[in-house]
């Protein structure tokens, strides 16, 4: 695929899609799709000897403002070193993210999700599991993230959402302005799930 061919391909998941505005629109009407699993400052606050108490096996990860910056390809030891010890754990990892999926080189023995329709589309979860963490129970899969919009989409699937406070930087301003406002309502609905 060439780079021209990959940058549509990212515009086309990163735009603003009728799954999204939807799931956008009935959010406040929806309150039960806004519960998290946990909350977390960063990625590296995630719990992994918690996930497999709770008899999670597969986790999806957000990239963008959940692992670094919008567009990042270098991520950090500490980040590196989080996602290692899921795996060595047990857990089965993908990342799932709605931009660019070729800069993820630095995470060993996890898979990218691909051709899959963008997040928060229902669908686009469900073939997540089943075809990159090769798993049939939403019950025992959680998508790490910090978009209650996009990532949280999850819920939608019946997985668990957990939410990472963003890491901002190079993001869009429909991104950034959509994210806040499904925060503040999450907020408005479960006021104790955050600190």
């Amino acid at each position: 695929m060439s780079e021209a061919t990959k940058g549509d391909k990212q515009i086309k998941r990163d735009r603003l899609t009728f799954a999204k505005t939807l799931h956008f629109l009935l959010m406040p009407f929806r309150p039960n799709l806004l519960k998290t699993y946990m909350a977390v400052d960063h990625f590296i606050e995630v719990p992994v000897a918690q996930l497999k108490v709770d008899g999670i096996q597969g986790v999806l990860i957000d990239a963008d403002g959940t692992l670094g910056q919008h567009n990042a390809r270098n991520f950090s030891l500490e980040v590196v070193e989080h996602i290692d010890q899921m795996v060595n754990h047990g857990l089965k990892v993908a990342i799932y993210t709605n931009a660019s999926e070729n800069r993820f080189h630095q995470f060993k023995g996890v898979n990218v999700v691909t051709n899959v329709p963008p997040k928060p589309d229902k669908c686009g979860f469900e073939q997540a599991m089943k075809d990159f963490l090769y798993l049939d129970d939403p019950e025992v899969v959680c998508m790490i993230g910090e978009n209650f919009l996009t990532d949280g989409g999850a819920r939608l699937a019946g997985m668990h959402f957990i939410h990472v406070r963003p890491i901002k930087g190079n993001e869009s301003f429909i991104h950034s302005f959509t994210r806040k406002i499904a925060l503040k309502v999450a907020q408005f609905y479960f006021p104790r799930s955050f600190h």
